[in-house]
């Protein structure tokens, strides 16, 4: 194993450390966590657990370094938005520095015209002990962001956040096979058929102090601290209770613990969306312990959940874990020394996860006491991990997300639809005319598609990248050639021309009736 001293300098902690366990090991998987956990080590990961506490000084500190940055370019505030929300963060609860950053914030919002955003950190300011020495200027500002208000109705508009993490056309069901979505009902081209926000994401490290750690949402840089830990921030109050109640109630002791095990390149932080939806799991487990564990073990018990769409968001959990599952149930039957790498690897972090989040996290401990979890939880975890990849959405540069409906589109190399990302939002629009019973699909990268690769590299990738042993889909099966071989091809070249210069309403018309 990698020594602890090297373990610490590298840029990807967790993951070095499981690639030196899977080396150790010969690519033996066990097939058993317990064993496992037996053979770790807790020497094996150099990181003694720790907290950050909040300190004023700290907060005082990083509030004049955001004066700094302001008076240094006035015109670009963000950076000094970033360390007054650090300072907020690190202020200790009912202490004068925590309204004195809210202050400090109010006082850019006004410069920048954002008076509703003014008016709101002016009231947190005094909420948290704003010294009264300072009142004076801090209510002069409050009458000028009043009165700019008045005469400014576009300034005192409403939040629109909030409302379903969901909205799909009531057409809208699973396939046959249910591993798919299909329609019962026609569809047009243009037709927006999902609009899904992230059911669960996590931030890059960096934005941690830019951005909702629950939504995603960016808010201005008007952001409300944790109350107990000083890595995390959120948008509103609902979001901080949503998060508290989804996850952070078990990461606020160890978030700090969290962030070198997920270290490291973009890819690593589906391990820790994997942890996330866990939480989930051992939410439903401490409400009945038993019938969680006898559920979890059994899969005919879990086929209830298969179809998502007649589920709650609260049930969410159950339906991708019993993916994950029948995943792992199909790649247990695999030699392949890749897989059996794989395997090994995933066996190790998930212990190591284990161990960090839930065995050191003396919160969640007192909560588990007198419950035989280990084996449960830990069994849980591994399966989330073995999944995270189907599980998540790394596209987007600030973030990695789960969209529970979004994910279930099958790949095509001629999909029907074309899947973006618009304000964290997975949007699915038609592309092609949609038949009744027939299947919605996309694909899952630009270049794999008909006009853009040729059919074995389409279908090498998508095996190595995608998991799909081998594409069926129409543009495979029937061959569909190249773009640039039609444009060259001259009769096929005049259809083209001649598809291309229809009207839209008339291409619809004889595409459906086809």
């Amino acid at each position: 194993m990698l020594r602890p001293e090297v373990v610490k300098q590298l840029k990807s902690p967790a993951m070095s450390l499981a690639s030196s366990w899977v080396i150790s090991r010969k690519n033996l998987t066990s097939n058993n966590l317990g064993a496992v956990r037996d053979a770790f080590k807790r020497d094996y990961w150099p990181f003694a657990k720790e907290k950050v506490e909040k300190s004023n000084p700290k907060a005082t500190q990083l509030r004049e370094q955001g004066n700094a940055a302001y008076k240094k370019a006035p015109d670009e505030p963000d950076r000094a938005l970033e360390l007054y929300n650090q300072s907020i963060c690190m202020a200790e609860e009912d202490s004068e520095e925590l309204g004195m950053g809210y202050a400090n914030r109010s006082a850019i919002y006004f410069n920048r015209k954002m008076y509703r955003e003014c008016l709101q950190n002016i009231r947190l300011a005094k909420r948290h002990h704003y010294p009264e020495r300072m009142m004076a200027k801090l209510k002069e500002r409050e009458e000028r962001c009043l009165k700019m208000m008045a005469n400014s109705p576009e300034s005192s508009r409403k939040d629109e956040k909030g409302g379903k993490h969901c909205s799909m056309q009531s057409c809208l069901e699973m396939s046959d096979d249910s591993r798919g979505i299909c329609t019962s009902r026609d569809l047009s081209v243009g037709e927006k058929v999902l609009l899904e926000k992230p059911f669960l994401l996590v931030l890059e490290p960096e934005l941690a102090y830019q951005r909702c750690d629950y939504c995603g949402l960016r808010n201005g840089l008007n952001l409300r601290p944790c109350k107990t830990c000083t890595s995390v921030m959120y948008c509103s109050e609902d979001c901080q209770e949503q998060a508290l109640q989804r996850y952070h109630q078990f990461e606020c002791e160890v978030v700090d613990d969290l962030k070198p095990l997920f270290r490291g390149p973009k890819p690593v932080r589906l391990l820790y969306l994997s942890l996330r939806l866990f939480w989930h799991g051992v939410l439903l487990y401490l409400e009945d312990p038993e019938t969680f564990s006898e559920r979890c073990k059994n899969r005919a018990a879990l086929a209830q959940y298969r179809n998502p769409f007649t589920l709650e968001p609260s049930d969410y959990f159950y339906h991708l874990f019993l993916e994950g599952l029948e995943n792992l149930a199909h790649k247990q039957r695999s030699r392949d020394v890749n897989d059996l790498t794989d395997r090994c690897v995933r066996e190790f972090a998930s212990v190591l996860m284990y161990v960090v989040a839930v065995e050191e996290n003396t919160s969640l401990a007192l909560r588990l006491e007198g419950k035989p979890a280990n084996e449960t939880l830990r069994d849980m975890l591994f399966v989330l991990v073995y999944q995270a990849e189907r599980l998540a959405d790394h596209r987007a540069p600030e973030m990695t997300c789960l969209y529970p409906f979004s994910r279930l589109l099958r790949h095509s190399c001629a999909p029907t639809a074309e899947r973006f990302l618009h304000d964290l939002q997975s949007v699915i629009v038609l592309k092609r005319p949609v038949r009744k019973g027939q299947e919605i699909t996309i694909a899952y990268s630009e270049k794999l598609t008909t006009d853009r690769m040729i059919k074995e590299k389409r279908q090498a990738e998508c095996k190595t990248e995608h998991f799909i042993t081998e594409c069926n889909c129409e543009g495979c099966v029937e061959d569909y050639p190249l773009l640039e071989k039609i444009e060259k091809d001259e009769s096929l070249s005049t259809q083209l021309q001649t598809i291309r210069a229809e009207p839209d309403e008339t291409l619809q018309r004889n595409r459906l009736v086809e």
